[in-house]
This record gives C-alpha cells, structure tokens and sequence, in this order.
C-alpha cells in the first residue's frame, strides 16, 4: 500500500513539478512488482522514509516515531479513501451526465441538478448508514444505483420523441394541429418548479409552437401522512383525468384551465393556488375549489358531481397507475418538470431563452 499511496501522491504532484515525477516513476515501478507478486525495492521505501522522517525528527522526535510506526497503515487508509473519492466522483459524474443530477436518489440535494422536485424519497447517505447499523444496506443499493446509471447512459444520447408517450387521452393546450410538433411535460401539480417551468413556457410563447401536452405524475412519498410528496397532488391529478373524461368544448380544455390556475393564479391572500393547496387547505376545502372553478367553466352542477365520481373511480385510478408506470419504467425520469421537445429531454426547468429557439 505504501508504494500504491506514493504513487498517487507523486503522480498528482508531477502534474505541476517535475522534480516529483522520478519518484512517481519509480513508485510505479514498485506498484508493478507487488502486482506481479514480486518483492519490492526495499531502498525506495527506506528513501521516502527518510525524506519525510527527516524533516519532523529534529523538532519532533516523538511524532517521527509514532508515522515510522504506522505509516504502512496510513498508506492503507490513504489509498482506501482515494480510491473511495475516485467512485463517489465517478458515481456522481455519470448521475449528472444521465439524470442532469449529480444524486439521483434525492435531486434536489444536488447543487448541479437545476431546479426540480426529486422522485422518491431521499435514500441515507454513508455516514446514517453506519450509525444505523445498515452499512451493507447503503452498499447494495449504491451498487444498484450506479448499475442502474451505467445502464441508462444511452438514455442520454437517444432521440426522445413525445409522440410515443401520448395516447387518445392526452388533451393540448391549444387545438391540436398536425403542423406543429408535439411537446410533453411530466408535472406534479404540487411541484413548484413544474409552475416555474409554466411560467416560463407562456413567457416563451412556447405553447403558440407547439402540440402541448402534459402527464400528471403524482410524486409518491411513504414518509409522508398523504403518501405523496405534496399532499393533494393525487387528488389533483384524480380530477384532471375525471375532466378529460367529460370535456368541455372550449378553446383551452378544461384540465389546462385548471392547471393554469393552480400554477399561476393567487388567492385573496396573496398565495398561489398551489401554495394554498400544499399549504393551507385540507382535501375537503381543495375538492370545493376545483369543482368552484369547474362550474365558472360552464359545466352544470350535475356534471360537477359526475366528475367528482369519476375522481374517485377505479377507471382514473387505473389511469394514473398506467401513467406512473409509463413515467417510471419508460421514461425513467428521476426528478420533474420533464419536457421533451425536438428529441431532447430535460429532467429541469428550462429557461425562456431555450424554449424559444
């Protein structure tokens, strides 16, 4: 390990001077003997024991016998720890390559991964790991993880095309024309970025361009009372695939309308629906808003009833089960607002400029 730590050392340091590349010369050389299980030179290791010790033994005889004693074992922890850094590095470069995020079990923690709301609750890093005994744990799904990351890498090349994620349900926010190109978002209603990326889409012009369309994906959250990230962000989603059921004739549908208020209209208050919704309201007081502004849609009251059934049916249950599975299996994505617009995806919030190219 001593020659293994020299190595790195020198090498490192025969970047910037090449008064250190001899030695790391040599200490490759001994790395290459121990490697082939042959005995390494005993006068390199004696060499840079006697550089080093020679600096600190005058001034610091004591301290110069305690590093001959263990200097083999801090090699050892040396190269345990560099080889470690090596793989976090490494882990964390191909995440931000796949999933445009350098940690793809809690996204948000991550200072390159944008502006975004993870998928999935955030997994225990190392050191919680160990205080709760469930090292081995952490290790076999880190090892998942970065075989699942190695194995998505042609995923970030690949030419994404919404159309094949859209089915006869998906609804446009403006009337379809086959002239334009279509583009697909996957929101969480509760998802503040997902309102951030609205935003910027109408400030863009981008829906004028575009056939834009929409999965509402519902993050699931077990660590949570609801069992979702946001707390009525299923709720939403019930009501949006109930309305698609029964459509208005309008010239926006009656779900983007909804969307569109939740995303950025405010309340007497000063709140955003959405912050009200995740914030203020409980589930009663949000099914009354959103059958309050279904009916200023023009929908009867009996029709606001049937949505309301419908809401609460196993067909849009089924819906957003189909969805899920379509977002989670096909898509892969690891945190949203996704959109998919001319064969690229983005897994964050795009700014204005890129939405109008």
């Amino acid at each position: 390990m001593f020659c293994i730590a020299a190595f790195i050392i020198f090498a490192i340091l025969g970047i910037f001077s090449a008064s250190y590349r001899s030695l790391a010369k040599k200490a490759w050389q001994c790395v290459v003997k121990r490697i082939t299980f042959k005995p390494c030179e005993i006068g390199f290791k004696e060499e840079l024991k006697s550089r080093l010790l020679s600096r600190i033994i005058l001034t610091k005889p004591r301290l110069a016998k305690s590093f001959d004693r263990w200097i083999d074992v801090l090699a050892f922890v040396f190269v345990v720890l560099t080889i470690w850094s090596f793989l976090v590095v490494l882990n964390s470069g191909l995440s931000l390559l796949v999933y445009d995020t350098c940690n793809p079990n809690d996204a948000e923690s991550c200072a390159f991964g944008g502006q975004t709301c993870s998928i999935g609750s955030a997994k225990p890093g190392f050191w919680d790991s160990l205080k709760q005994g469930k090292i081995l744990i952490w290790g076999k799904d880190t090892a998942l993880t970065f075989g699942e990351t190695v194995s998505n890498i042609p995923n970030r090349f690949k030419n994404w095309n919404p159309a094949d994620y859209v089915n006869e349900r998906n609804t446009y926010y403006k009337p379809f024309d086959e002239q334009k190109p279509i583009a697909l978002e996957i929101i969480d209603p509760g998802c503040k970025f997902c309102a951030q990326l609205f935003g910027n889409i109408k400030q863009a012009g981008f829906e004028e361009r575009y056939n834009l369309t929409y999965i509402a994906y519902p993050i699931s959250d077990q660590t949570t009372g609801t069992g979702y990230k946001f707390p009525h962000s299923y709720l939403v989603a019930s009501y949006l695939e109930a309305v698609k059921l029964q459509p208005l004739a309008s010239q926006t549908p009656a779900d983007w309308q909804i969307l569109e208020k939740i995303f950025t209209q405010r309340n007497s208050n000063g709140l955003t629906f959405q912050e009200e919704f995740n914030l203020v309201d409980n589930e009663q007081q949000v099914s009354e808003r959103l059958e309050s502004w279904l009916f200023d849609m023009g929908y009867s009251a009996d029709k606001v009833v049937s949505i309301r059934l419908s809401a609460d049916s196993e067909q849009v249950k089924e819906i957003i089960a189909a969805n899920n599975r379509l977002v989670e299996d096909e898509i892969e994505t690891k945190k949203i607002p996704t959109i998919m617009f001319n064969g690229r995806r983005y897994d964050r919030v795009v700014d204005v400029d890129k939405l109008k190219e």
